[in-house]
C-alpha cells in the first residue's frame, strides 16, 4: 500500500511543526506528514531555553500568539551577564517593542507545538522509522517506513522537509557536508526551588532573568523555569571537558562554587538529575536545499546556545520554508535560491556577532576555550560600540 502526500517533513520539533503550521495556513487543501522516531511521550529531559521577544511577531504570523499567552511560562524580564568584566549587566527586555520574553520548559512547549500542528490538520505519526534512504526520481520522493512495529509501508511527495535536527538525516543522504566550527557542549543539571516563599510560579528573584557568567573554562548558563525549577549548564569544548574532569560530579560542583555570580541561583535549590550532556557546537550544512527538499532548523545550522536563538529561528526556518515550498508547488522559478541566500545571511550575521562578542571577554585570553575563539579585537572603542549594541538588542 502506498500513501501520497503534497509534504513530507521528518522530524516533528519546533521547526518541523512550524514548517506544517506555516503550510497548512496558507493552503489549507495541503496534505502534511511530519514523522516522528519517538513515542507521543513528552522528554523527562530537555535543556530550557529562553524565547526572546522578537518571537512573539512569529507566533503571530503563525496565528498562536493568544493560545501560547495562555500556556502560563515563566516570564523572562531580560539577561544578565558577568561577560568581560566580574560586574553584572543587564540587558533588559522592557526597552524591546515586543515586550518580554518568555523562559520555556521545553518538553511541554514541543508537545505544545505538535498538538497545534495537528489542530491545523497535519498528520503526525509518532514511533515511526525510516527504513533506507529517502529516493527522488524527479517527481517525488519515496520512502519505506515502519510504525509501531508494523509492517514497512510507503509513501511519497513531492517535497520533503529535513527537520530532524543537529543529524541532518536526509541532508547527509544528499551528501551536503556538515561544517562544524566548534566543539561546544553543554554540562547541565536542574535543580528544584527549596524555598517556599516563591509559591507555585518558582518566580524567586533573579529567576526572571537569564544568567551568563564566563569563566575560564568557557561559560555558564542558567535560568529560572516554570514550576519552581532551575537549569545550570556549564559550556565549554567536549576535549576540555575530558581533560579537566569535568564531566565528574564533584569536579563541575566545584566548578560552579568557584563562580561569583551563577553560585548564588542553587543556594535553596536541590538537585533533580545527574549532570546531563547536550551538543552545543556551531554547525551549518554546506547548502539548506536542494530539489524537492529543504532543510531547516537545527539540520539547516545551530547557534551557540549564547546567542538564545535556537527556539526563535526553529520558527523563522519554519516560515521561510513553507513561503519556499509554495512556490515550489506552484513551479516558481528561484525559490530554493532565495530560500539558500536568506538563510547563509543568517549565518553569515551570526557568525560577525558571535567573533565581536567572544573577543569583548580578554580575562581568560591565556585559556585554550577563549584562544579558540579570540579574533583579532576592534580598538577599544570599538569594542565598547560592540558592547553597548548587543547590551541595547541582545546577541546577535
Amino acid at each position: 500500500m502506498r500513501q501520497c502526500f503534497d509534504v513530507i517533513i521528518i522530524g516533528a520539533g519546533i521547526a518541523g511543526c512550524a514548517t506544517a503550521l506555516a503550510l497548512r495556513q496558507q493552503h489549507p487543501h495541503l496534505s502534511v506528514l511530519l514523522l516522528e522516531r519517538g513515542n507521543n511521550t513528552p522528554q523527562p529531559f530537555r535543556i530550557g531555553e529562553t524565547l526572546p521577544p522578537q518571537a512573539m511577531a512569529l507566533f503571530q504570523q503563525l496565528d498562536l500568539l493568544a493560545q501560547f499567552r495562555l500556556r502560563g511560562d515563566l516570564v523572562s524580564l531580560g539577561n544578565r551577564s558577568a561577560w568581560g568584566s566580574s560586574q553584572l549587566s543587564e540587558n533588559l527586555f522592557l526597552y524591546s517593542c515586543y515586550g518580554h520574553g518568555w523562559h520555556i520548559d521545553r518538553a511541554s512547549f514541543d508537545s505544545w507545538m505538535a498538538q497545534q500542528a495537528e489542530h491545523a490538520g497535519a498528520t503526525i505519526l509518532h514511533d515511526a522509522t525510516i527504513t533506507g534512504a529517502p529516493v527522488y526520481d524527479r517527481q517525488h520522493w519515496h520512502l519505506s517506513i515502519q510504525h509501531n512495529d508494523h509492517a514497512t509501508r510507503s509513501i511519497e511527495a513531492p517535497v520533503i522537509v529535513d527537520a530532524s535536527g543537529m543529524t541532518a538525516f536526509l541532508s547527509r543522504g544528499q551528501h551536503v557536508n556538515r561544517v562544524s566550527h566548534d566543539k561546544l557542549i553543554g554540562i547541565f543539571r536542574y535543580y528544584q526551588n527549596s524555598d517556599a516563599s516563591t509559591g507555585d510560579t518558582g518566580n524567586a528573584d533573579g529567576d526572571s532573568y537569564t544568567l551568563v557568567e564566563s569563566c575560564p573554562y568557557g561559560w555558564w548558563y542558567s535560568a529560572g523555569l516554570p514550576h519552581g525549577r532551575r537549569v545550570i549548564a556549564l559550556m565549554t569544548d567536549s576535549d576540555l571537558a575530558r581533560t579537566e574532569n569535568l564531566l565528574q560530579e564533584a569536579i563541575w560542583r566545584d566548578a560552579l562554587l568557584s563562580t561569583q555570580h551563577t553560585c548564588t541561583r542553587f543556594a535553596h535549590a536541590e538537585p533533580l538529575t545527574s549532570l546531563h550532556i547536550k551538543p552545543a557546537h556551531t554547525q551549518q550544512l554546506e547548502r539548506p536545499c536542494g530539489q524537492g527538499w529543504y532543510a531547516v532548523g537545527d539540520a539547516a545550522s545551530t547557534f551557540d546556545p549564547l546567542s538564545s536563538l535556537g527556539m526563535y529561528k526553529a520558527l523563522r526556518h519554519g516560515l521561510l520554508a513553507s513561503y519556499a515550498i509554495r512556490d515550489d508547488l506552484l513551479n516558481k522559478t528561484g525559490a530554493r535560491e532565495k530560500y539558500q541566500h536568506i538563510l547563509n545571511e543568517e549565518f553569515r550575521h551570526y557568525q560577525h556577532m558571535h567573533r565581536q562578542y567572544y573577543s569583548l571577554e580578554q580575562r581568560f585570553a591565556n585559556a585554550p576555550f577563549w584562544q579558540r575563539r579570540q579574533h583579532t579585537a576592534a580598538s577599544s572603542d570599538s569594542s565598547r560600540n560592540i558592547y553597548d549594541a548587543v547590551m541595547d538588542n541582545g546577541f546577535p
